[in-house]
């Protein structure tokens, strides 16, 4: 889904996820989750209808009731991020470059080029916490015209960088 970047930037300094950005939450792992509980459930139905309430089919259905309510445990976890107020760090940023990232300023960035048994990494500093920042993310990002940050704090993921002029 597309939307309006300034729609999605007024949602984001407003402290809440945009419409359009569920995705962030309901990843693929979310997902999977669910997959796989529904085959371990219909494992434990086809014990169960196949060979009536045995032994081994009492644990495949035991093994089903835990995958399921695991499963709604951790849907109910992620969906409450929906509701979950965003933390908007607002403020000039630096680019700390080579130097060691500080919370001198509200927000920073730096870039640690891939060495010698090192992954290329790209950062951002704001409210006390370091995030990653994927590459598509950073190369959209100018340092020195980032007004806010919208961080997503129970995913430890930043949602949104808003520039001056809008969002990108």
């Amino acid at each position: 889904m597309t939307a309006d970047p300034r729609e999605v930037a007024a949602a984001n300094l407003a402290g809440r996820l945009h419409r359009s950005q569920r995705g962030m939450v309901l990843d693929g792992l979310f997902w999977a989750v669910w997959v796989l509980a529904a085959a371990i459930v219909s494992v434990g139905v086809v014990a169960v209808v196949k060979s009536g309430f045995t032994a081994s089919a009492l644990v495949a259905v035991a093994v089903a009731v835990v995958t399921a309510a695991g499963a709604i445990r951790f849907s109910v976890h992620r969906c409450a991020e929906f509701r979950a107020p965003l933390t908007v760090i607002a403020g000039p940023a630096h680019d700390f470059g080579a130097g060691p990232i500080t919370d001198d300023y509200p927000i920073g960035v730096k870039h640690t080029p891939r060495g010698p048994g090192e992954i290329e990494r790209w950062q951002l500093r704001a409210g006390g916490r370091t995030y990653p920042v994927p590459r598509a993310q950073w190369d959209r990002m100018v340092a020195e015209r980032i007004t806010a940050v919208c961080v997503l704090e129970n995913r430890r993921r930043v949602v949104n960088i808003v520039l001056d002029g809008g969002t990108r």
